[in-house]
């Protein structure tokens, strides 16, 4: 039965075919993972591939060979008898579509020799097309270029970055039928993402960059080490223990290493490499697609075409700067499947890590480290994490938008807002010309919701007590009334910034003082860090202790 494209996908064969009408020949498919850029080419193929006519569906591994070949027989089941493979010992290169690997007719030129006897190629197909400017494809590109000046190109990929900057303006001009992760989540055909980042206190400050990332064998001897790798399965046991999913490391030996662990704790794991013979390899992912394997442990065999739906946990035990590596090793686990709810991520973060900003580039969105992580964790706790599912949340459920604009604003204003780790935020304004101390503090926006209290004390009252004043769905409203209230009720020694008594070391008192309110680490702190946690409890004590009726009027709430 043929199969029915969904809409972007048709969309998407439309403008490729529109491209190579008006004169490019080489246009590029950027697709995320999972969203079906098999089933967009060989929809296309299927179209323009007329009596006559050839094609060649090009790629660098084996999986990737016999994907398009069985879903082809699939799908088009009358062109199933047109498709040949030239690879290994498979040569068929008198059929209408050859399906081949780059490597396999660069090194034989009378496999090539072989295809072009029996017809010039009309239109290419380049699979994970960001390899198509190493010289191994422009060597081939040259040749089936002689053969046919007017072959048509298509390179198709999820991941148009690559690790050593070159650009594929060099091989393509256009870049056509672009359907991103954002949109495919949001679509429904992609999972949403949940990602944990768990502390695993190693630094990489010491580790070289090679080729614009990680010198992998530094990499391994200061990450992949057996603390790391037992830190790995007890998370798995903790935060993923009935799904089934794929390990990446930085080394092949690494990969074998962390599969006997997972097999210690009584998680079936298999590691495999480029090396493993290829039946082996297919046994793998067969006893993977039936559940016999739980976890599948590689460094790069799975990071490209891999087509396990299954999955719905990535250890990501690869610290990597390359987003388009990160992409590639993300995406493994974003295809739906019956009954998979979302795409876990468990990110094992060194301390100078990058890759919340990489998912942010994954997702279409700048991220602040400091609005999703928090510091000072031990190792193996969950030190940050955020959910897509259209819309950023972080790990508590509170919309990233507002914490990145509440961190935005910390970073601006003159005034001196204390951010907890609870995510409330306080601002002690001193006592006025009326002698009343008042404090503004704001609500965690768990639910997407922000409450701003007044909390106060005239001289005569020994308790603070607390008001409502206002609500919000979004952080501007709520920065806008405290500033200009700040601004008129603020005592500028006391609540602005830049004060020269908030570095002095905090006084004796203080630290008595804070200790009885449970902040321990007092002493190490400066005066003003004590004062802002001092009022910061107070004011959420006199919160949930001392809430006035709204319809309570005091002087103390005028301004």
């Amino acid at each position: 039965m043929e199969i029915k494209l969904r809409p972007y996908q048709i969309e998407a064969i439309q403008e490729i075919e529109d491209c190579w009408k008006g004169g490019d020949q080489s246009v590029l498919m950027v697709m995320a993972t999972g969203l079906g850029k098999t089933a967009v080419f060989l929809g296309l193929l299927n179209r323009v591939l007329t009596d006559g006519k050839r094609a060649m569906i090009l790629a660098h591994r084996k999986e990737l060979i016999d994907q398009p070949k069985d879903k082809l027989a699939h799908y088009y089941p009358g062109m199933a008898d047109k498709v040949g493979i030239v690879m290994a010992d498979q040569n068929e290169p008198d059929k209408q579509i050859i399906v081949a690997t780059v490597q396999t007719l660069n090194t034989s030129k009378r496999r090539l020799d072989n295809i072009l006897s029996s017809g010039k190629i009309d239109y290419l197909i380049t699979d994970e097309a960001h390899h198509a400017v190493a010289a191994s494809y422009i060597k081939l590109y040259d040749r089936l270029m002689e053969a046919n000046p007017e072959m048509l190109h298509l390179g198709v990929t999820a991941t148009p970055l690559r690790g050593d900057g070159a650009g594929l303006a060099e091989v393509y001009s256009k870049v056509s039928g672009k359907y991103g992760i954002v949109e495919g989540i949001q679509s429904g055909y992609l999972c949403p993402v949940r990602w944990l980042a768990i502390e695993t206190g190693v630094s990489l400050s010491g580790v070289q960059i090679s080729q614009g990332d990680f010198a992998q064998g530094q990499l391994s001897e200061v990450f992949s080490t057996d603390d790391n790798f037992d830190l790995v399965v007890r998370s798995h046991l903790d935060y993923a223990k009935e799904r089934q999913g794929i390990a990446f490391t930085v080394l092949v030996t690494d990969a074998y290493r962390l599969a006997e662990k997972f097999n210690s704790a009584g998680i079936k794991a298999v590691a495999a490499d480029g090396t493993t013979p290829k039946d082996q390899r297919q046994k793998v992912l067969d006893d993977f697609r039936s559940g016999a394997v739980q976890i599948l442990c590689n460094v790069g065999l799975y990071t490209e075409g891999l087509d396990v739906p299954e999955a719905s946990v990535i250890h990501q035990v690869r610290p990597t700067r390359s987003d388009g590596l990160y992409t590639q090793m993300v995406g493994r686990a974003l295809r739906t499947f019956p009954g998979k709810e979302d795409a876990l991520i468990l990110d094992y973060v060194p301390e100078d890590d990058r890759n919340i900003t990489m998912l942010g580039d994954v997702l279409g969105k700048p991220l602040r480290r400091d609005a999703v992580m928090v510091k000072d964790k031990p190792v193996g706790e969950v030190i940050g994490g955020l959910t897509f599912d259209g819309q950023f949340h972080w790990m508590a459920g509170s919309p990233v938008e507002i914490i990145s604009r509440q961190l935005d604003y910390l970073d601006t204003t003159l005034w001196s807002w204390h951010r907890d780790v609870d995510q409330w935020m306080s601002l002690g304004l001193g006592a006025g010309s009326d002698e009343v101390e008042r404090t503004l503090i704001i609500s965690s926006p768990t639910d997407g919701v922000l409450k701003m209290y007044l909390v106060a004390r005239r001289p005569e009252d020994r308790y603070w007590k607390a008001w409502f004043i206002r609500e919000a769905t979004t952080f501007d409203e709520l920065r806008d009334y405290a500033e200009t209230y700040s601004a008129y009720r603020g005592n500028p020694t006391l609540a602005a910034k830049a004060k020269k008594w908030r570095k002095e070391p905090p006084t004796d008192k203080q630290i008595d003082f804070a200790i009885k309110l449970k902040i321990y680490d007092a002493a190490s702190l400066s005066r003003g860090q004590v004062a802002q946690r001092i009022t910061h409890k107070l004011a959420r004590r006199a919160v949930f202790n001392n809430l006035q009726p709204i319809n309570k009027k005091e002087e103390v709430t005028n301004g």
